[in-house]
């Protein structure tokens, strides 16, 4: 599998998740849909792509963990597997499961499997914060417990102002942030956007 083709999957997911998000969006339009569905429908959408973004970085460290070379010629994996199963086993060790998120944890992970850390560790400032956003929203709809409600007030809402006081997950996604963009499509912008690097930079 081509590093690349990790981004290309994962557009796929969000192309998917979009279609049934328009739907519904419609249906809400011809008042067929309360909003308090649409909110829920915009979570459940949101973490959807979210868990795509997740998956394909676990399988973007696979491919870097079976490339005993980069590009440049440079020593990529410390630890060279010939397969996927191969490189799935050695992250995954004798854990029940293996997460490779949050960044600051990938970082390390990254370090220990990869040269250097590969591309994982080279994202930019602005590209760990986006990722951290979208991670502390994944994590508010998933647990909406006290912990993950601060971390997604402190991270993303106190930055910016609604047209009304909220802290649903939902509510914020399907806000408008221009006249043509909604949060939802920002934040998937941005994850796409720096799965890309990590893909173009493997």
């Amino acid at each position: 599998m081509h590093p690349t083709d990790h981004i290309a999957d994962f557009l796929k997911s969000v192309r998917s998740t979009r279609r049934l998000l328009s739907r519904q969006v419609a249906f809400f339009n011809d008042s067929k849909l309360p909003k308090s569905d649409l909110d829920s429908i915009y979570e459940l959408a949101f973490l959807k792509v979210f868990i795509s973004f997740e998956t394909q970085l676990v399988e973007l460290l696979k491919t870097n963990l079976m490339m005993q070379f980069d590009s440049k010629g440079r020593v990529r994996s410390n630890f060279p597997v010939n397969n996927r199963s191969q490189a799935g086993r050695l992250l995954l060790g004798s854990n029940r499961y293996f997460q490779l998120l949050p960044v600051e944890q990938m970082e390390k992970i990254a370090t220990v499997y990869l040269k250097k850390g590969g591309p994982f560790v080279g994202l930019t400032t602005n590209q760990k914060t986006s990722i951290k956003k979208s991670y502390s929203i994944r994590n508010h709809i998933a647990h909406k417990s006290p912990d993950s409600k601060s971390a997604y007030q402190s991270k993303v809402l106190s930055n910016i102002s609604l047209p009304r006081s909220s802290t649903i997950p939902g509510y914020y996604l399907r806000s408008s942030m221009t006249n043509n963009v909604t949060y939802f499509d920002y934040h998937v912008a941005e994850l796409g956007s720096c799965l890309n690097h990590l893909c173009i930079t493997s």
